[in-house]
């Protein structure tokens, strides 16, 4: 037995082992379309190392075996890539890439039946499985600054994952248009030492990065309210005092708000809780669209929310906020019964003294304490309310 054999059929097992992986990783974890496209994918490539297994094992050049073992190659480089693509939610792109896997294939068909050479035969194999990897590399996130850091790892293995690949489409076209016996036992060498590398390493940060989506999954859920999709009181806490501490060290401006919606106890015993439930959904939405990307939002009480807004000074929060009220008083709720709430406000300032978000909240909770004294559907500021004092 050769150690290409060998090789190759510890490929099938690797293969067949990483598509059992994903298959439960989208059993278990949720059913992510991408693990199951990546499944798919790892299947083809057991099937592929199979064809490929059965090449060297036969005596003579089959080149309908090779075709196929060629086509199959580009399938699964392409399902890899659509399953990138998926988890990056850009649906659009898929059908792109499944059809460059045919024109691809018929390529390597036509190489195999009207001009068997071997150079253009494996090079246009492994051409395009250096471009499915940059493709994949582009598709782990928006861009590698935004990436998290598991995303930024695979992108820097992708890319030099497509590298190798592109190193051995080069040498694979040393052949030239001519079977050189010499040139093709010197590319197989090297595919023998490389590609598994590659292969394997694909299919390893493959999972690498569902299980890294799985645990930020599990950090959302630990920090999120279920019924309004913004931070719970422990997320916005431990965002809030990590916000205070950059706000500190910058020397920036930072303000907290707290709100609360008006006699939200009525809501619920007119209407019922459903509606209720619907009234909060609502209002937590019109508060995402109407603060900045990078400000914070949580839900801390039953019908209490928590703001916290980077970079802006009291007075300057004190507009955003009267905006918000507005909002909030003419946008009634959706539904048949068609609810117009209202909401009152406390906002403050990070003061240098302030070494916790615990202070803040306090005065916040004060002035929004005013603020419903005073008749509701208002905002106070704790800074005019201690002067006042």
């Amino acid at each position: 037995m050769t150690a290409a054999i060998v090789i190759i059929t510890v490929l099938i097992f690797i293969a067949a082992m990483l598509c059992a992986v994903m298959l439960i990783a989208w059993r278990s974890f949720g059913r992510p379309r991408h693990a199951l496209v990546w499944a798919l994918a790892f299947a083809v490539a057991t099937a592929q190392w199979f064809s490929n297994l059965a090449l060297r094992l036969q005596a003579d050049d089959n080149t309908a075996l090779h075709a196929l073992t060629a086509a199959l190659g580009c399938l699964s480089n392409a399902l890899i890539a659509v399953g990138f693509v998926q988890r990056n939610r850009a649906p659009r792109r898929v059908r792109p890439l499944l059809a460059a896997a045919l024109v691809a294939s018929l390529l390597i068909g036509v190489a195999n039946f009207v001009e068997p050479v071997m150079g253009i035969r494996y090079s246009t194999g492994l051409g395009f499985g250096g471009l499915m990897m940059l493709v994949s590399a582009f598709n782990v996130a928006g861009g590698f600054r935004q990436a998290s850091l598991p995303e930024r790892a695979v992108m820097v293995m992708l890319t030099l994952f497509a590298a190798i690949d592109f190193s051995l489409a080069a040498i694979a076209m040393g052949p030239g248009t001519a079977n050189d016996e010499g040139s093709l036992f010197f590319f197989r060498s090297v595919v023998t030492m490389l590609y598994p590398i590659a292969f394997t390493g694909v299919g390893l940060f493959s999972v690498f990065l569902v299980a890294a989506d799985l645990a930020d999954d599990m950090r959302r859920l630990a920090t999120s309210d279920m019924l309004t999709g913004v931070y719970n009181r422990r997320g916005f806490e431990d965002s809030a005092e990590r916000a205070i501490r950059n706000a500190q060290r910058q020397r920036q401006p930072l303000s907290v708000v707290v709100a609360d919606i008006d006699n939200f106890k009525l809501i619920n015993d007119r209407h019922g809780h459903t509606v209720g439930d619907r009234a909060l959904r609502h209002f937590a939405s019109r508060l995402e669209r109407l603060v900045r990307r990078g400000d914070l939002i949580g839900r801390i009480g039953g019908e209490e929310f928590a703001l916290l807004l980077v970079n802006t000074r009291p007075q300057d929060a004190l507009e955003v906020v009267e905006r918000i009220r507005r909002d909030i008083a003419a946008m009634p709720v959706d539904g048949a019964a068609r609810i117009v709430m209202t909401a009152s406000f406390g906002v403050t300032g990070l003061r240098p003294g302030d070494i916790s978000l615990a202070s803040l909240l306090a005065r916040a909770d004060r002035a929004l304490y005013r603020s419903k004294l005073e008749g509701r559907d208002r905002v106070t500021s704790a800074d005019e309310l201690e002067e006042v004092a």
